[in-house]
């Protein structure tokens, strides 16, 4: 046996011996990356939705009009549009992580100053508004980080399940937002921004302990020119087209049921405006249930069927309330509408993985989320515009808008393969 056979057979023994370690290591490292970024989810979702519900309902509370309300909700809207397309192309150049991290030290700088000018002018409500609006640019933004890293670090589990997953921490932060927003928009606007503020740099804190991915550096381009190649992306996969559509058809419906609900509570049935959270509670609390059988069932019902029902059945709840007569029957289509809001959030983001590459998720997601946001600040300006008595109309024709769109995207859907590219 010669002595280089003998060295041989020595280094194959090391690596037989070592690579069950080393593999131990990197799935036990994969691990912790993917149940920290889930952390990172909660946190940061948790904070956006917190001052999404509470700034109407702190508004409402200062004004008592529903054209307020509406008018908030899209200015609230048209800055978060301008952060999406800005943060998708960062998102690809520079990593997830790092973008992340720098959105939330913005938010950390913003809402400490509306903090401040809050505590030294409790009157200088306006200055709240702009400076939460501000902060909400960038937490919108940071979403399009978070929506990459849940692509980038899955560990061994499957699409379905992390889309899935996903999309069940994001309606549990429906569900504690309104919940959190409600009881802290008693006691005063301080309270909120406290609150929100520890949230983010709770989430910043922990996003520094995840590893940074390669980010495969693009050639560097301005922010139209990546905002055209994303919308191009859209383009050139046609099941996302209809994925689109029907995405801000249905948001427009979640919208306007968001700016309506303060008004409709308080002047049409009489209950303390504190009385939305508990609307909105309950029926995130549905959705998440249904999210969670989602989170079984999806690869086996299919996702269009998903889609399709939830989508449906959506119109259908939207119209019930808006004829509700009273808050309990209000309650019960709302919480049937945000259930089927649940199913299709499954939908959306299993559907959109597939067709979306990884190395273009940041500039082609940060396209569809504006896309499908536009409904938001449309749908502000259409409450602000609509006395109170009219609601029942204003649901009734967004819901029939909704559901032919609904009807014809899913049509063409089934025409097309999601399969990833």
């Amino acid at each position: 046996m010669s002595p280089d056979h003998g060295r041989t057979v020595t280094a194959s023994i090391e690596r037989d011996v070592t690579a069950p370690a080393d593999r131990a290591e990197a799935a036990a490292d994969s691990a912790q990356a993917l149940y920290g970024s889930m952390i990172v989810r909660v946190t940061n979702r948790l904070a956006t939705e917190t001052l999404a519900f509470a700034i109407p309902l702190l508004i409402f509370n200062a004004t008592h009009s529903m054209a307020w309300s509406g008018l908030v909700l899209a200015l609230e809207w048209t800055p978060r549009l301008i952060g999406i397309p800005i943060a998708g192309p960062l998102v690809d150049r520079f990593g997830s992580r790092t973008c992340l991290l720098a959105a939330e030290a913005v938010r950390t700088v913003l809402l400490t100053c509306a903090l401040i000018g809050i505590v030294t002018r409790p009157d200088a409500w306006a200055l709240l508004v702009a400076l939460a609006f501000a902060a909400g640019t960038f937490g919108q933004a940071s979403y399009i980080a978070v929506e990459k890293l849940g692509v980038e670090i899955n560990g061994s589990k499957s699409m379905a399940w992390m889309q899935s997953t996903q999309a069940g921490i994001d309606q549990m932060a429906l569900v504690a937002g309104p919940f959190v927003a409600g009881v802290l928009a008693g006691q005063g606007d301080v309270w909120v921004l406290s609150a929100v503020l520890a949230l983010v740099l709770i989430s910043g804190g922990l996003c520094r302990r995840l590893p940074e991915r390669p980010s495969g550096m693009r050639a560097r381009r301005s922010t139209w020119a990546e905002l055209t190649a994303g919308l191009r992306g859209v383009m050139r996969y046609r099941a996302l087209i209809h994925i689109v559509l029907a995405t801000a058809a249905f948001n427009l419906l979640a919208a306007t049921i968001l700016g309506i609900t303060p008004a409709v509570v308080e002047d049409r049935f009489g209950r303390p405006t504190s009385y939305a959270s508990i609307v909105w509670t309950l029926g995130a609390t549905a959705s998440l249930a249904v999210i969670i059988v989602m989170t079984r069932v999806a690869s086996r019902m299919g996702i269009l069927k998903i889609g399709l029902f939830s989508g449906l059945i959506a119109c259908l709840a939207a119209v019930g309330a808006g004829m509700a007569s009273g808050f309990a029957i209000y309650l019960v289509w709302t919480c049937l509408f945000l259930a089927s809001e649940g199913a299709f959030a499954c939908f959306l983001r299993i559907a959109r993985a597939r067709v979306i590459p990884v190395e273009d998720f940041g500039v082609t997601v940060s396209a569809v989320v504006l896309l499908v946001a536009i409904p938001y600040p449309i749908a502000g300006v259409l409450v602000a515009a609509t006395p109170l008595r009219d609601v029942p109309v204003l649901l009734t024709v967004c819901s029939i808008a909704c559901l032919a769109i609904t009807v014809f995207s899913f049509s063409r859907l089934r025409r097309h393969s999601l399969a990833a590219p």
